[in-house]
């Protein structure tokens, strides 16, 4: 049998013990120490510098100096010294600085009493539940301030969700104000607790204040005899007709509202009016410089070659290299794009850079597939001019003409090129032909500007009293040769030469 008591370790008296006196008085100063166990702290790792007799305290861990090795026992102070008890499982003490009790687990010391933190329900004067895990059942409820205010916040986790106060009759909805499916602020009534009817919205973003199901006059008419604010300097008052709406500033009336007239004199704001001069909101006013309208037109986007959607309708600048996608050269403009229909466009460039193409028009369409291409709109500029192409197709001028080293060229859009050139005396008419006659040497000749084949030539030689003709003995795209032929021997002679043709 061991000499201590199993669970406060309390001394017991043997038989024919001396100074029993001794062995009791032990156990009753551990049953002072324990009974009613109340402790000064418990998050000392370290004895206080001045400690008090018969302070006690529970060991901190990492316990240091006279408490090393005795974490999470209780420290009593007595006749100078430390003594320690080991707490067993479900022993008490109130920690005196903190106001709270603790109890020992086996392996440490646990607040005795949970912080409400983390309930799973709570009802008072009532059941509370799943869904209504606070639940009051009293007259009323008070929430008051600890300081100057107070707030009763209801949270949600996103937009589409609700965070609302619900009124109810007979545990059925009747009223809602919240934020019930949106963040825009509402009122919503029920007849039956099942559909709801939307009475009043605020838009979270601009404040504005919506009724989507109209309002109506107390006499339940439906009309609304007048709304207005003080502008008479007389009556203080404003009063608009019957089925008007008045508004006044400064005591002068701005606005106001009739079956028969309309008329505002203030600055339009808001979603009312364009948010930039290409915004193409349906149903907004349109602003000064609206799609360049009285105003600097807004820079088009990066690309016009995008789809259309990229491109509001409307007046557009056009400048590269931000921009592309326009006619071929054409470096700045206005773009005009128009839409028809869905999915049918036209596109309209006025050219103004560089110098060569400044006020030439081009166009294009598109009609559910790609873009066309873009085609200049001729006119009196476009007659004369450098004619081009692309795969087949003029984009230049109608007719191009001009002059050089190697003669005359007229060029046509549709492809024609005619080259001309005055030829001067050649050889002599004096190399005696085999069938009788006489012929001169060949002659070289370059076009002023090249064919894309060989062109059909003709040549005619100067006068004399000599009969002769001219012969052409081969031609190219870019030259040909010729020589003069005569029945008699003859002196040099000049000529002329036309070549008509192809230029692409």
């Amino acid at each position: 049998m061991s000499d201590l008591s199993p669970l406060l370790g309390l001394p017991y008296l043997l038989p024919a013990q001396a100074q029993k006196h001794v062995t009791h008085n032990e156990a009753l100063e551990r049953l002072d120490a324990l009974v009613h166990l109340a402790v000064t702290r418990r998050d000392l790792a370290v004895p206080p510098p001045a400690p008090a007799a018969q302070e006690r305290h529970i060991v901190a861990a990492g316990a240091t100096g006279d408490w090393a090795g005795h974490a999470g026992e209780i420290a009593l102070h007595d006749l100078g010294g430390w003594r320690f008890f080991v707490p067993q499982p479900g022993w008490r003490a109130e920690v005196l600085t903190e106001g709270i009790a603790v109890v020992f687990d086996g392996a440490a010391w646990q607040p005795a009493l949970p912080l409400l933190q983390n309930l799973p329900a709570l009802g008072i004067g009532t059941t509370a539940d799943a869904t209504n895990a606070l639940a009051v059942a009293a007259p009323a409820s008070l929430l008051t301030h600890a300081g100057a205010g107070h707030q009763l916040k209801i949270n949600k986790a996103a937009t589409g969700a609700t965070a609302s106060l619900l009124f109810q009759s007979d545990w059925s909805g009747r009223a809602e104000m919240g934020l019930a499916g949106g963040d825009d602020f509402g009122i919503k009534v029920s007849a039956d607790g099942s559909g709801f009817t939307t009475a009043l919205s605020v838009d979270r973003a601009s404040g504005r204040v919506f009724l989507p199901a109209g309002a109506r006059s107390a006499d339940g008419t439906g009309a609304l005899p007048g709304l207005g604010f003080a502008a008479d300097p007389d009556t203080g008052l404003f009063r608009p007709g019957a089925n008007q709406i008045g508004l006044a500033a400064g005591g002068v009336q701005r606005a106001l509202v009739s079956a028969s007239a309309f008329q505002i004199d203030l600055p339009l704001t808001g979603t009312a009016v364009q948010a930039a001069p290409d915004d193409t909101t349906a149903g907004r006013v349109l602003t000064v410089g609206a799609f360049g309208l009285g105003g600097t037109a807004p820079a088009a986007p990066a690309s016009i070659t995008a789809p259309p959607e990229s491109v509001a309708p409307g007046i557009h600048a056009y400048a590269t290299p931000a921009s592309a996608g326009g006619p071929a050269g054409v470096t700045a403009g206005t773009l005009i794009h128009l839409r028809r229909a869905a999915g049918v466009f036209v596109q309209m460039m006025l050219a103004d850079a560089p110098a060569g193409l400044a006020g030439r028009l081009f166009t294009r369409i598109r009609t559910g597939g790609p873009w066309s291409d873009w085609r200049l709109v001729y006119d009196q500029a476009a007659i004369l001019g450098t004619v081009a192409q692309s795969g087949g197709v003029p984009t230049g001028a109608v007719i191009e003409r001009g002059t050089n080293a190697d003669g005359d060229y007229l060029r046509l859009a549709d492809g024609t090129q005619i080259c001309t050139r005055a030829l001067a005396a050649t050889e002599a008419i004096a190399t005696a032909l085999p069938e009788g006659g006489y012929r001169s040497a060949g002659t070289a000749i370059t076009w002023p500007l090249a064919f894309v084949a060989a062109p059909v030539v003709t040549m005619t030689t100067g006068p004399g009293a000599v009969a002769m003709q001219a012969l052409s003995v081969t031609a190219s795209g870019a030259s040909a040769a010729w020589i003069a032929v005569s029945s008699t021997a003859a002196g040099a002679r000049s000529g002329h030469v036309m070549a008509v043709g192809r230029w692409f």
